[in-house]
């Protein structure tokens, strides 16, 4: 409302009324108004509020101030003073028309009422009490706000503590792994070294035997029974499966002994160029245990579509963090959905190169899901909907973290009518 709109708008009015600016300045009144003051209309516009009242200027503009944040209307108490020795008390309603702008102040309206001196004293009373109880909110509200921060930053010196725990146990376990695929790594190797050597002496030896039988193929009866009690052809057959199984074996244990190394870089902090396959493999081989069937649960088919991926520039300790947290929330959750499930229970990977500049790892499982109105908590520290003991509500709150400090981001879609799956996008080069 500008001036004019208000005199037009307020020279009708019965009651005294004024438009003030939050700073106090005079901009328009109406004829009531200049009635109440003794003075005119153009002895009142310009100057200050606080000129024609008794009250401290400090009263007004507080007052003036909290009118301006406030549509409703906002009461006050004021003395009048017409002439020296000639005062009239007044009870003020004010409430803001026009909310302060970068370019012009906020503009109040004003509307006076005559009041005898014991209203007065009542009036004063109420705004007191009214006055006490606005400060003691805003105190309260101080209090809540300080107290919220302070929760804030406990809650956040908790998660720094919790993820240094989480870490140092990872880290431990990365290290523990580490000596054992060391401890395995020294006799496997001399096994599966000396196999190479056996199955060439067990051949040699063969050729010997067979010159033998050409040389003299008429034995003497000792060596004759000795051949039928030691069933020589059955012994020629089965020590080459034997060798060969064996070799599969040592085989088999090194590339294990190869994950547990993958996998024991958990500990590693550094960027390093990484295949994150073998991350995946190593992971999936620590939760093999998880995975197998057992007394309480059926087992989890792991199904893999791996795509064509290129090297990645990341923390290779970390990443296998992030991998280990989704494939154990996964497992989790076909845990607990099992007794509802009419169909197997599966694990899907995927990984695919998205561009040039980024890969994606697809986690997917065919559990309940997770409920819609949760879905934006999902990130959060302490969030969790596991049982109480079962997690610590910090998983996919690390995760995410690692993901968002790799210059990567994670998602997660999830629906009841096929589970729930988490995306892991990762650049391929540090920006």
């Amino acid at each position: 409302m500008t001036p004019d709109q208000f005199l037009t708008f307020a020279q009708v009015l019965p009651e005294p009324m004024l438009l003030v600016t939050s700073a106090g300045e005079i901009l328009s009144v109406n004829q009531a108004a200049t009635k109440l003051f003794s003075k005119t209309s153009k002895a009142l516009i310009g100057q200050h509020f606080s000129e024609f009242v008794t009250e401290s200027s400090e009263k007004v503009i507080e007052y003036l101030r909290v009118c301006a944040q406030s549509r409703q209307m906002i009461l006050g108490a004021f003395t009048i003073s017409q002439a020296p020795g000639k005062e009239i008390a007044c009870r003020s309603q004010g409430a803001v028309i026009q909310p302060r702008t970068h370019e012009h102040p906020a503009i109040n309206l004003l509307r006076l009422e005559k009041r005898t001196s014991n209203e007065f004293v009542i009036l004063n009373q109420k705004i007191h009490a009214l006055s006490q109880e606005i400060q003691q909110r805003q105190r309260i509200q101080l209090e809540l706000s300080q107290s919220n921060e302070i929760l804030k930053q406990t809650q956040i010196k908790l998660q720094n503590a919790l993820e240094s725990v989480q870490k140092e146990k990872m880290s431990g376990l990365g290290q523990l792994v580490a000596g054992i695929a060391h401890e395995i790594n020294n006799p496997i190797s001399f096994i599966h070294g000396n196999l190479t050597h056996a199955s060439q002496y067990y051949k040699d030896l063969l050729h010997l035997i067979q010159l033998y039988q050409q040389e003299y193929p008429h034995p003497s009866v000792v060596i004759q029974e000795t051949i039928k009690a030691l069933e020589i052809d059955f012994l020629k057959e089965d020590i080459n499966k034997l060798l060969s199984s064996m070799n599969m074996g040592s085989q088999r244990i090194a590339e294990i002994v190869t994950s547990l190394r993958n996998f024991s870089r958990l500990d590693e902090a550094t960027f390093k160029i990484v295949n994150l396959h073998e991350g995946l493999e190593a992971t999936l081989m620590i939760l093999q245990s998880r995975l197998k069937s057992s007394t309480k649960y059926s087992g989890i088919e792991v199904i893999k579509e791996y795509g064509d991926l290129p090297l990645v520039y990341c923390s290779p300790g970390q990443i296998n963090q992030v991998l280990m947290n989704m494939l154990n929330n996964a497992i989790d959750a076909l845990e607990e959905a099992e007794p509802r499930l009419n169909h197997p229970r599966q694990i899907w990977i995927i990984t695919e190169k998205l561009s040039n500049c980024y890969v994606a790892i697809h986690i997917r499982d065919n559990g309940n899901g997770i409920p819609t109105e949760i879905h934006h908590q999902i990130f959060n520290p302490f969030f969790t909907t596991k049982p109480v003991g079962k997690g610590t509500g910090l998983g996919l709150s690390i995760s995410y973290q690692i993901v968002e400090s790799h210059r990567g981001r994670i998602q997660m879609k999830s629906d009841p009518a096929w589970g729930t799956e988490f995306i892991i996008e990762l650049p391929i080069v540090q920006g």
